[in-house]
Parts: structure tokens; sequence; C-alpha cells
């Protein structure tokens, strides 16, 4: 009967559930029961050949409108570029969990979980995404969600080496195989620190920069796969465990982007002049 750890409560339900496994300074726990009007945990010292890792919606809604971006942007500050850094809130709800063993990272067995919805307030910096990549991608048989996906890893896995900060510092909406729901054609990434911790707001006079680094590593990228490589599209944080990406469609969203950005740039030019 020792307090192990304190947990901070927006990571809680990603590291601490029945079933879960829990790894503090070397230790291995099975977490038994969780108290949630308590908040507490029970856990068991353990050898286990396994790990556990949750099953979760998370859902970004940027704060200022239904619209996932303006109509237009009156913003004199950051003229270079058409992304935005808002305020928002990020909802994250639980399906499950899945164990999977240590040597294989092979999952093999999954279970349900019922848990309540956690909601924080952060900031996140997003673009939109023409919407003629939509018809050029259909075109050529190619799927925007899974492009959108990929495309946002991208950006995640090169953005810290342009912002001081860690990987498990930024999120993105990775897309769930089995959701079916309405989403925006943007490029998302969201401070996971509740409150934000001004990420986003260095990333954006940024973002071409990065849309830019980020297109050239796909290309560079050697791997031939539609799911790509740890070294471009895949991220080790994605909640759902890299499944709807695609390599050549990020190619075409990004490229696209870039178009747009450099069209922007172009028209703000020559109305200064």
């Amino acid at each position: 009967n020792e307090v192990i750890e304190e947990v901070e409560e927006s990571k809680a339900f990603f590291q601490v559930y029945e079933g879960a496994v829990y790894i503090h300074q070397g230790k291995t726990y099975l977490v038994k029961t969780l108290d949630l009007g308590a908040k507490v945990a029970l856990c068991q010292q353990a050898d286990l050949k396994y790990y556990t890792k949750t099953r979760d919606f998370t859902d970004v809604h940027v704060m200022g409108g239904e619209l996932a971006y303006p109509r237009k942007v009156f913003d004199l500050k950051c003229p270079t570029t058409t992304a935005q850094a808002s305020m928002c809130k990020v909802t994250t709800r639980w399906i499950g969990f899945r164990r999977i063993w240590h040597g294989t990272n092979e999952a093999f067995d999954s279970v349900d979980l019922f848990l309540p919805d956690y909601s924080y307030d952060s900031e996140a910096v997003w673009i939109r995404v023409p919407r003629h990549i939509r018809k050029e991608l259909d075109t050529n048989g190619l799927p925007l969600r899974a492009g959108l996906h990929a495309a946002s890893h991208v950006l995640l896995n090169i953005m810290p080496l342009y912002i001081m900060c860690n990987t498990s510092d930024l999120g993105t909406e990775c897309a769930n195989p089995h959701d079916t729901r309405y989403f925006p054609d943007r490029l998302l990434i969201f401070d996971r620190n509740p409150g934000g911790i001004g990420i986003a707001v260095q990333a954006r006079p940024l973002f071409a920069e990065l849309l830019q680094a980020a297109l050239e590593l796909l290309v560079s990228c050697e791997c031939t796969t539609d799911v790509g490589c740890p070294n471009c599209v895949q991220y080790l944080e994605c909640s759902e465990y890299n499944e709807v990406i695609h390599k050549q469609a990020a190619i075409l969203i990004l490229q696209g982007v870039i178009q747009a950005e450099d069209s922007y740039r172009q028209s703000k030019s020559d109305a200064q002049k």
C-alpha cells in the first residue's frame, strides 16, 4: 500500500486503466482496478512479456466557428502564409486498448474500454488544403484522408528540427479506419499540453518552410510502399498505429498546398507594388 506515482490528468487514461501495463523506474506493474471517483488506480507488480497501448479518437475543434478555416484571412502580422494559429478544444474518447508482444510488436489481443471523455483547451496551427486537391487525388485514385494523415505525420516528424520541442508535445488528427465522420480538408498540428506552450504561435510564421521541408523529406526517402517508413510518414506516437496513411497522396497534397502558398505570396507582393 504505497503510492507509486502521480500521473498528470491529461495523460492519465493513456497510461492507467484496468488491464494496463504500467512501467515505473524500470519496474512493470499491471493495473488491476481504477477508481474514477477517488482517482486512484491499484497496481500489482508483474513480470509480463507484453505492453499495452490505447485505441482512441481525438477530435480537434478550432475555436471561432464551426468552419475548419475562415473564408478570408485578415492578418497583416504574417502576410507570407495562410496558416493560422488558433485556440482549440481537444477531446479524446477511449474505445479500447491492445496487448502487444515486446519482441515482435505484434498485437495479440484487443479489449474494450469504457472511460469518460477528456477535453482541454490548447493551441493549434493549421492550413487549408485547396479544394482542387481532392479532385486531383480522386483522378489519380489516391485517398484524401490517408494523404492528410501521412502529410501531418511528416510535419510532426520535422517540426522539432525547427522549434524547440519534443514530438510528444505535438499531436494531429490521426485517421481511424472505422471512423466515417466528416473531416476537414486541412493539415493541423496541435499542442498536447493543456493551455498550450506557444508551439503553434512559433510554427505559424515558419509554416511555408515546414511544408517545403516535409515535401523534400518525402521525395528524398527511398522507401517504395504506400505506407512509407519511420523516416517519412510513420509516426511513433500515432494513436492509430500508422493505419490509413498513403505516401504518394501526401506528396500530392503537400505540392498543392505549397503551390497555393506561393500564389498567395505572389498576390500579396503584387498588391503592394
